[in-house]
């Protein structure tokens, strides 16, 4: 690969992740991004309260000190104000990929390949980014899932899939996001059904 691929495949990765940040920042998660490369690319995290059993922010409480209003950033739900939140936490390794020209029109072929490939608990996920980086609009698609659903798609049992760090999954994608392959033995459909925009799995 030339060092100008290797560029464009980094400029598209850092955008990839971009946008990633801004739709959970807009989602209500705080997101913290690794800077060493260790399989874990972002960490996020939420406040919740166990009281009242949901999301919350923290409470700010003002205060009259020396003749003024201070503000004061509380560790308490800013709903019932009186129960000390807890921090959630997940942890994301994001897969960005542009996609490849294909004979089938405005197909690409994206090839995912993580460095993590097996069942890791219920608070790491997988994001696997689709950027069709067209002229005028580059759009981006996002298929979120928990590790533990790669058995959902894959066969993680074989003896080359635990010793090698070389597997690939190559997914025909559509404009739309629609993942178009049907593979002879392993079912994709859970691309389209499960994991597509699938943010509520972080919850």
């Amino acid at each position: 690969m030339s060092s100008a691929d290797e560029t464009k495949k980094l400029v598209i990765g850092l955008y990839g992740e971009m946008r990633l940040s801004m739709m959970l920042h807009e989602l209500g998660w705080q997101v913290h991004r690794a800077y060493i490369d260790e399989g874990i690319d972002f960490t996020i995290t939420k406040y919740w309260c166990p009281q009242c059993k949901t999301y919350s922010n923290q409470y700010i409480r003002y205060r009259n000190y020396k003749g003024s209003r201070k503000k004061c950033v509380t560790n308490l739900c800013e709903h019932c104000k009186t129960t000390q939140l807890q921090v959630v936490s997940r942890y994301l390794q994001v897969k960005t990929s542009e996609g490849k020209e294909t004979s089938r029109g405005d197909v690409r072929a994206f090839s995912f390949h993580p460095k993590i490939r097996y069942d890791m608990g219920d608070d790491v996920f997988y994001v696997w980014i689709a950027v069709f980086n067209d002229k005028i609009d580059k759009r981006c698609h996002f298929y979120i899932f928990n590790t533990k659903d790669v058995s959902k798609f894959d066969n993680i049992n074989l003896d080359a899939y635990q010793i090698t760090d070389n597997q690939k999954t190559t997914l025909l994608i559509d404009p739309s996001g629609e993942v178009k392959s049907s593979g002879r033995i392993y079912d994709y459909s859970c691309f389209n059904d499960i994991f597509y925009m699938n943010f509520d799995a972080l919850e």
